[in-house]
């Protein structure tokens, strides 16, 4: 493990308070500003979309939940904020772990690169360069069960942040590189071993919705996610499209081949195909636990699914707001009708994909309670409904 000397900044996430009510994203009273000394570090899978259309979106959300893994594998004693994005991550880095925080993320490239034979780009940005053009990166803890805290961004710092990763010019000089080989370990916790999820009231929908400042009677957030609630009828809380009567355990060897790459660190051959077996022989295992409630160790048969349900990332605030939200054809075209008039006021930007069924990937620390679970749309969610808001942002 790469080490430093200790930083004071380190520290600093782990100090904050949380709020638990997740309209209080819309708060600015919730963020604290991130200190200066801190680093950005920005993922994304390059022609994700072409991927996606190729039917390979669920190793793309693989990709983007990956970085996650080796960073916090890599700093396993100091929490730091981060967030997925679909097609990749956004992570804060204390500058006491900034080369831990990059080995990882080159074991992330590596992997991308060896196992599923795409390109992961990865960069670190200094929060003080953000600063200094006039950016900011404000962070708050949004506790989403009784053990779990998500963070939440705000102040438009990362999407600066993310544009010049991505911009030919500014990109490699931020740019990280990746490893000579992935090394599996790197990525332990990471589980890619639920079937997709069916909408139980339709059609699940991934939402990105991005306000626009200073219009007349702006109110921002607050007022876009009561204009929502407005328009479903009801807060998003209680929209998660994650049922523990729907959940259900891969079924065969075939869809456990992202867990595998990921493990394995290669796409086939031996220790590919006996790390599937062995992990369908787990699963087996798994459905035994479930169906009679039975406890082994810290996993819990009678409890997992509902702990799972409740610790899901399906609405979330990185300068803008994500959802992953399970509604009915009524409900979206209300939604699409609120979010249409509100675009066409000059008051926000938006992306919306409709799918069947969410997609889940994970990341297990413990299982008696330190697991998170990463949702998208299936077919591209996120990564579509942000190509959707591309063209938006083009025109206007």
């Amino acid at each position: 493990m790469h080490r430093t000397p200790p930083h004071p900044d380190d520290g600093f996430y782990a100090g904050l308070g949380s709020f638990d009510r997740f309209e209080e994203v819309a708060c600015d009273s919730v963020y604290t500003a991130v200190p200066p000394s801190w680093w950005v570090l920005v993922t994304d899978v390059r022609g994700s979309t072409q991927a996606i259309e190729a039917g390979r979106y669920k190793e793309v959300n693989a990709l983007g939940v990956s970085t996650i893994t080796a960073v916090v594998n890599a700093i396993p004693d100091l929490e730091f904020p981060y967030a997925f994005g679909g097609d990749g991550a956004t992570l804060l880095i204390p500058p006491g772990r900034l080369e831990a925080g990059r080995a990882a993320a080159a074991q992330a490239l590596a992997l991308a690169r060896d196992a599923f034979g795409m390109e992961l780009r990865a960069g670190l940005v200094p929060v003080a360069e953000v600063e200094a053009v006039g950016g900011r990166v404000r962070v708050a803890r949004f506790r989403i069960s009784g053990a779990v805290t998500m963070a939440m961004f705000s102040g438009g710092g990362l999407a600066l942040a993310e544009r010049w990763v991505k911009d030919p010019t500014s990109g490699p000089r931020h740019a990280v590189i990746a490893a000579p080989a992935a090394d599996p370990g790197a990525f332990d916790g990471f589980q890619c071993r639920w079937r997709p999820v069916p909408s139980r009231r339709g059609r699940v929908v991934s939402l990105l919705v991005l306000a626009r400042r200073g219009t007349a009677g702006d109110r921002g957030y607050e007022g876009i996610l009561e204009g929502l609630s407005v328009a479903l009828g009801r807060a998003v809380e209680g929209l998660c499209p994650i049922d523990p009567e729907r959940m259900q355990l891969a079924d065969g060897l075939a869809p456990l081949s992202a867990d595998a790459r990921v493990a394995t660190g290669v796409p086939s051959g031996l220790r590919y195909n006996l790390h599937r077996a062995k992990t369908w022989v787990g699963l087996r295992i798994g459905n035994a636990l479930f169906r009679l409630g039975w406890k082994v160790g810290r996993f819990n048969g009678a409890t997992y699914r509902q702990e799972v349900v409740a610790n899901t990332d399906y609405r979330k605030f990185d300068d803008l707001l994500r959802m992953v939200l399970d509604l009915t054809s009524e409900e979206i075209r209300r939604l699409r009708a609120y979010l249409e008039s509100e675009q066409s006021a000059g008051r926000v930007f938006y992306g919306l994909h409709e799918a069947d069924a969410a997609l889940m990937t994970c990341f297990i620390r413990d299982f008696g309670g330190q697991h998170l679970h990463f949702l998208d749309g299936s077919n591209g969610g996120y990564a579509m409904a942000a190509r959707q808001m591309k063209q938006q942002l083009g025109a206007g």
